[in-house]
């Protein structure tokens, strides 16, 4: 990353322009290279900002069980994680892809910032299959991960084939109005990235953000529970986690929004400055704490609980969330069963005064928090 400071109508700028150096070059290529970024740079206008400077130069090496020995040694204990349970006619792994990664990480700027670390990550995708009444249905899988967990994937492989089973039997989903809504596994995880963005510093420098320093974000009249964040840049089983961010920042556990409070923006150090803030750094890692219900104490009214999305979406800028239903569960007071298509949509502004979050967690890469989020008087639209 090139930096070009320059003034205009007595206001100072940084522009900053990034690119790639490849070892096959040679100086004139370099230089080339350099003299366009530069020229790219001197056409960004922003406000002044320092670089990070006088970090403690130091190595930092990763915690991750996957250092223990050569990465390759490690797929025949993958592929057995894989196929653990497929032990019937109904059902198989259809596909997989397995991506194994030992990244180097060195930062190092102009300002005396010498730092490095390194890191794993694990990029693992599968498809299941279930024959029923000679008609496959297939689920799709996508795991991210730091660490080998033979359990964890083999957990997955058989939610996976559960839900392949699901979907081949589901009935079509029903209209509700009003109605207790479960938000289970990933999209959860889409439903808090809603809290991220709006506490970024750069959505509040770019005034994108209704957020205030120690306002109650779920509102003043709540009946169910307070949401509170915590970034942690060493969360275990991560391919986020990381000593420092991008710009050489060391990165410490922040906790943003306590029991409902903004406490913290959170983002780099840029714009930490443009706010006149101690900036966190850029921490992706986040943890919710968990809440006051089981998910069984959940299920005890009827309920529609939503598994997986064709695409679940949330607007960052207004709260509206919607997505077409992949296979949900329905409880009508008398029985469960599966159900897919139709679709749900919302505010957030309108379910998170009385939404409660589970006591059971979960982690899926860079979240750690509550498997299952319940939001009362949402409408779903039926097939």
């Amino acid at each position: 990353t090139l930096y070009k400071d320059f003034e205009e109508d007595l206001k100072k700028f940084r522009g900053s322009s990034t690119t790639i150096i490849s070892p096959a070059m040679n100086k004139s290529e370099i230089a080339e290279v350099l003299e366009d970024a530069a020229l790219a740079a001197s056409f960004v206008k922003n406000p002044y900002y320092p670089i990070i400077s006088k970090t403690e130069n130091k190595a930092i090496g990763s915690t991750s069980n996957l250092k223990s020995k050569p990465l390759e040694t490690f797929i025949p204990a993958f592929t057995q994680a894989l196929f653990t349970g497929n032990d019937s006619k109904k059902i198989g792994l259809n596909s997989a892809e397995l991506f194994l990664n030992k990244n180097d990480i060195r930062i190092i700027n102009s300002q005396g910032v010498n730092v490095s670390y390194d890191h794993y990550d694990v990029n693992l995708e599968f498809i299941t299959n279930w024959t029923e009444k000679n008609e496959g249905v297939e689920s799709y899988s996508n795991l991210k991960f730091s660490d080998f967990e033979p359990e964890l994937i083999s957990k997955q492989v058989e939610n996976s084939i559960l839900y392949s089973k699901e979907k081949a039997i589901a009935r079509p989903t029903p209209s509700l109005e009003n109605f207790n809504v479960l938000l289970t596994g990933k999209p959860v995880i889409t439903f808090f990235d809603y809290y991220m963005f709006q506490s970024n510093s750069r959505s509040i420098y770019q005034e994108i953000s209704t957020f205030k320093l120690e306002d109650a974000i779920q509102g003043q009249s709540i009946k169910g529970d307070l949401v509170t964040i915590t970034l942690d840049p060493t969360l275990k089983g991560s391919t986020f986690s990381k000593p420092f961010d991008k710009d050489g920042l060391p990165l410490e556990k922040t906790t943003i929004i306590e029991n409902g409070i903004l406490k913290k923006y959170w983002g780099e150090a840029r714009f930490g400055h443009y706010l006149n803030i101690k900036p966190t750094g850029d921490i992706r890692n986040f943890i919710v704490s968990p809440g006051s219900k089981s998910i069984d104490t959940m299920k005890t009214e009827p309920y529609l609980e939503l598994l997986e999305f064709s695409d679940f979406q949330i607007d960052s800028l207004t709260g509206d969330f919607a997505g077409e239903i992949r296979l949900g569960r329905y409880y009508d007071g008398h029985e469960t069963y599966p159900v897919t298509t139709g679709s749900i949509s919302g505010n957030i502004k309108d379910v998170q005064e009385e939404m409660y979050l589970s006591k059971e967690c979960f982690q899926d890469n860079h979240y750690y928090g509550p498997k299952t989020l319940q939001l009362l008087k949402v409408n779903v639209a039926g097939s």
